[in-house]
């Protein structure tokens, strides 16, 4: 393994700001006599190119490229919003907030596109905290909507992330009754603001919640996520189980959720949905850091951070066990995509909210599978939600792909062609490993907060976001 270092000695480089397009032309060079042990004595350069920085992110934390373009998407953790880079056109950089971000890209930590870059989805690295409001017209929300671990990944568009659907500011306090994120349409018209009244159907009609196309909320604190097929994604859930308050007490662990045919932007609608646990998997979450996740040749990647490890599974393998069957008694949809059903209030003889605690605990009433549910002892997580299925998987086949002393707090995960690279968040390098576990390459990017990682399709470039520094840097790798 060689250590690319970013200065002309041993120290870190002085690396600078720069709007994006503007690259620095000084060439990283190693240090003879300052390589670690297992190093080249050889002296190797690599280019480092600043692709930009400043306002333009806040915190950034995972990217990726969007495929069939040029874009970089960039997660936002710090202010709830996505950069995008066209890297053709320099000077293209935006940011995009969704009306909605507080609860919808909530820290966001991950994102991950499907395979023809249309859809993407991001993990967020909240427990719907719902932060700097202070509910007044309905104060129960402070204490039932506020910091209850209704959070999860949330399904979007590209083209329409952040432009449609949105008319109302999410921390406006008008009367929001309930613990979701609206109150029904049920609301008599005194407590209904008179804007959101509808004459003609007498009824209160609430504008619809942001830009996103379906979410789920059984995952909340996830700190990574990976695209399987369709509208199915892997995620990495730092909760874990709960104790009576309802207050995450861990371990985290992977895992799958589907949401299938999704309500289109803004509604509300998750019934279709399937959760699948891989409850024993270890993980765990490290505040404020993100963990990166991939598929490669069957095997899922992901970084467990806090234990300092890149760890991999066979999702195909373990023991299945279904935990609380389909609330409608039909089978559960897999793999779906497309426009479906848009909320809750257009079932006929459905089950109510399916939001609602007391719904969701008379789903697991009454389609639990009570034996496993027992058997599950204190890795039993209650659902937030009534799905189509939610289910486990134990004893999955897994292996750590690097030993505990190689990386203290592996973060960012980016897949090559014929190697993989993970960013160490405490050391502010980036290591290099080929698929059959040899090291390759170390560089010392300078950077005190790196996270995310991204390559591109034809392997030339390695991306990696700097969350200290808000800004994104170029790797040549040719």
């Amino acid at each position: 393994m060689r250590t690319i270092r970013s200065d002309d000695g041993c120290s870190r480089s002085r690396s600078t700001r720069a709007a994006i397009g503007a690259i620095p032309a000084a060439a990283l060079l190693l240090a003879a006599g300052c390589s670690t042990a297992g190093s080249s004595n050889e002296p190797d350069t690599v280019r480092v190119e600043s692709v930009a920085a400043g306002d333009i992110f806040d915190a950034p934390h995972s990217l990726t490229v969007r495929p069939g373009t040029s874009e970089l998407w960039v997660t936002n953790s710090g202010n709830d919003s996505l950069t995008v880079v066209d890297l053709a056109e320099p000077g293209s950089a935006r940011q995009l907030r969704d009306g909605y971000g507080e609860h919808f890209t909530a820290r966001p930590s991950g994102i991950a596109f499907d395979e023809d870059g249309d859809f993407f989805a991001v993990s967020n690295n909240s427990n719907n905290e719902v932060r700097d409001i202070e509910f007044v017209l309905n104060p129960e929300r402070n204490s039932h909507f506020k910091g209850n671990n209704f959070m999860g990944p949330t399904l979007f568009s590209a083209e329409t992330f952040a432009l449609a659907g949105q008319n109302k500011q999410y921390l406006d306090d008008w009367p929001q009754p309930g613990i979701s994120h609206d109150p029904p349409d049920d609301v008599p018209r005194h407590q209904c603001p008179a804007e959101y009244w509808s004459d003609s159907t007498a009824r209160c009609v609430w504008p619809r919640q942001g830009s996103h196309l379906d979410m789920l909320h059984g995952n909340p604190l996830s700190t990574g996520i990976t695209h399987d097929h369709a509208n199915a994604y892997f995620v990495l859930d730092g909760c874990g189980a709960r104790d009576d308050t309802n207050t995450c007490r861990g371990p985290g662990h992977v895992a799958r959720v589907d949401f299938n045919r999704d309500h289109q932007e803004g509604n509300g609608f998750h019934g279709d949905a399937v959760t699948t646990r891989y409850v024993d998997l270890p993980y765990e979450r490290v505040d404020g850091v993100p963990s990166g996740m991939f598929l490669h040749d069957g095997w899922v990647y992901y970084s467990d951070t806090g234990a300092g490890v890149v760890r991999r599974f066979r999702p195909d393998s373990g023991r299945y066990e279904l935990m609380v069957d389909n609330w409608n008694d039909s089978p559960a949809g897999h793999g779906e995509q497309g426009p479906g059903v848009i909320d809750w209030s257009h079932i006929e003889n459905g089950p109510g909210d399916g939001d609602d605690p007391e719904t969701v605990a008379a789903w697991v009433e009454r389609r639990g599978n009570h034996e496993a549910i027992a058997g599950a002892g204190d890795r039993w997580i209650r659902p937030m939600e009534t799905l189509s299925e939610y289910s486990y998987v134990w004893e999955a086949t897994r292996e750590d792909v690097t030993a505990p002393d190689v990386i203290g707090r592996p973060a960012g995960l980016a897949a090559g062609d014929d190697s993989w690279f993970v960013s160490d968040h405490s050391s502010g390098r980036i290591l290099e490993f080929a698929w059959d576990g040899t090291p390759r390459r170390v560089f010392e990017t300078g950077r005190s907060g790196v996270t995310g990682l991204a390559t591109t399709p034809d392997g030339q470039s390695l991306y990696f976001a700097d969350s200290e520094s808000d800004g994104i840097y170029r790797i040549d790798l040719t």
